[in-house]
């Protein structure tokens, strides 16, 4: 069982669905990616450097960007955080799943690892 998969299994079942929702963008947009467990949540890499990571909190599910903050295109003002390499993107319902937006966002932090 890849560590995702363990991962998203063991959260409660309204987190899950979202998680597999996001994981499945992830996929389809970085097939090539590892996954690899740190700090207890999905780390998705190419080539050894962070691409996006899954996790889930008490009220949403979380799915960080590593690439520059300035990269991240964000003209709707979703992305979070204050940190100098990555941006979250909280997810509380399916509505908040924007496929187009993840892809572009995880197109940009794979550049950003090559």
């Amino acid at each position: 069982m890849a560590a995702d998969t363990k991962y998203i299994a063991e959260q409660p079942a309204d987190k899950r669905v979202l998680l597999e929702q996001l994981r499945a963008i992830v996929v389809k947009t970085v097939p090539d990616a590892t996954v690899t467990i740190k700090w207890g949540v999905p780390f998705y890499e190419r080539g050894g450097k962070k691409i996006c990571a899954l996790a889930t909190f008490k009220d949403h599910v979380g799915i960080n960007f590593f690439a520059p903050p300035a990269a991240l295109a964000d003209p709707k003002k979703r992305l979070e955080g204050a940190g100098k390499g990555n941006r979250m993107l909280k997810v509380r319902t399916a509505k908040d799943v924007d496929a187009p937006s993840i892809t572009r966002w995880l197109k940009v932090a794979v550049a950003a690892a090559d």
